[in-house]
C-alpha cells in the first residue's frame, strides 16, 4: 500500500502507527501540506484531505477507508469501523468531529509556529496558514467558545482514564479503531500546546506510549514517477456484486466532504453500499482510476445517468 501523506498530518499519524502496530509494509509517498501536491492531485482529481492511500489503480480516500483496507489485509476486522462495538463506534465518531475540532480550535499560536519552523520556510509557513484560514471561512462546523471546548478536552482525557480502568487498550486487552482514533488527537495536542497533553492522567499517559511503540513498521520512500507507474499499469480491482447491485451505479456523480476542505471529486459512479462509494475517473494519463470514499462524513451529489 502507498501512502499519500505528509509528517505533521495527524490523521496521516494515525495510519502510519496502524502500519506499525499490524506488521504490513507499506510505501510513503511525501505531499505538501496543503495543494497544490503534484503527485496525489492527479490521482484524485480534486480531493484536497491527507492522508490518500493507494493501491494499484485504486485510491482510497479518508482515514476511515483505509482503516478498513489495512483491517482487511492484516486480518484485523477490529481496525475497521463495521468490526468495532457500538460503544466503541460512539466513541469513534466523537473522536472525529467534536474532539478532533476541540484540539485544532484549542492550539497554542506559539506551539504552532514553532511545531512549523523547523520544518518549513517562512513563506511557506505564510501561505499555509492562509490556507487553513480559507477552510475555515468555508467549514461547516459550529463555533463553539474556548471555554467550551477545554470542557470537551477534559471530558476526553476522564473518558481516556475511565476507559483503561479494566485493559491495556480503549475497548479490549488489544488495540482497536477507537485507539488510534484516539491517539492521533493526543500526539497532535503535544506538538500544538506547551507541556503534555494527558499530563496527571496516569493510566492515559501509560497508554500513550504503548501506542507510540508501535512505531511506523516497515517503510519504503518511493518516487512520483514510481507512483504513477504504478497507477499507468493496474487496473481498478474487482468490485463486489453488493457494491456493482446499488440503483445509482452507473450515474454521473459529485461527492464531497460534508464538514470542512469541501473540494468535490466527480466521476462515474460504479459501486456503491451503506458504508462506501466507489467512483470511476478516466484519465488521459492513468486511464481508469477508482476512487474510494467513506459515506459517513461526505455526501453525494447526482449528476445524471
Amino acid at each position: 500500500m502507498i501512502l499519500h501523506h505528509y509528517d505533521l498530518s495527524p490523521y496521516s499519524e494515525k495510519i502510519r502507527l496502524m502500519f506499525g502496530y499490524t506488521g504490513l509494509a507499506w510505501q510513503s509517498a511525501i505531499s505538501p501540506p496543503m495543494p497544490p501536491r503534484p503527485i496525489v492531485d492527479p490521482l484524485v482529481g480534486g480531493y484536497r484531505r491527507i492522508p490518500v492511500a493507494q493501491i494499484g489503480a485504486d485510491l482510497f480516500c479518508d482515514t476511515r477507508i483505509i482503516a478498513a483496507e489495512i483491517a482487511a489485509l492484516s486480518n484485523r476486522p477490529e481496525l475497521a469501523y463495521t468490526g468495532c462495538s457500538s460503544q466503541a463506534q460512539s466513541f469513534i465518531d466523537q473522536t472525529y468531529s467534536e474532539r478532533f475540532m476541540a484540539i485544532v480550535q484549542t492550539a497554542v499560536p506559539k506551539s504552532v509556529l514553532a511545531m512549523l519552523v523547523t520544518r518549513y520556510w517562512p513563506w511557506q509557513i505564510v501561505k499555509l496558514m492562509k490556507d487553513r484560514a480559507g477552510i475555515g471561512k468555508t467549514s461547516n462546523m459550529p463555533r463553539v467558545k474556548r471555554s467550551d471546548l477545554e470542557v470537551r478536552l477534559d471530558q476526553f482525557k476522564a473518558e481516556l482514564e475511565q476507559q483503561l480502568l479494566a485493559h491495556d487498550f480503549l475497548f479490549s486487552d488489544t488495540p482497536t479503531l477507537a485507539d488510534f482514533a484516539a491517539y492521533h488527537l493526543v500526539w497532535f495536542a503535544d506538538l500544538t500546546r506547551p507541556g503534555v497533553f494527558l499530563d496527571g492522567c496516569d493510566k492515559a499517559l501509560a497508554w500513550q506510549a504503548r501506542m507510540k511503540a508501535f512505531g511506523h513498521g516497515n517503510k519504503a520512500k518511493i518516487s512520483r514517477d514510481f507512483v504513477f507507474q504504478t497507477a499507468l499499469e493496474s487496473q481498478p480491482r474487482g468490485l463486489s456484486a453488493e457494491l456493482l447491485s446499488h440503483p445509482d451505479v452507473g450515474a454521473s456523480v459529485s461527492i464531497e466532504p460534508n464538514d470542512y476542505a469541501r473540494d468535490s471529486v466527480t466521476g462515474l459512479l460504479v459501486g456503491a453500499d451503506d458504508s462506501r462509494w466507489v467512483i470511476a475517473r478516466h484519465t488521459k494519463q492513468f486511464g481508469i482510476l477508482h476512487v474510494h470514499f467513506p459515506t459517513s462524513g461526505y455526501q453525494l451529489t447526482t449528476n445524471g445517468h
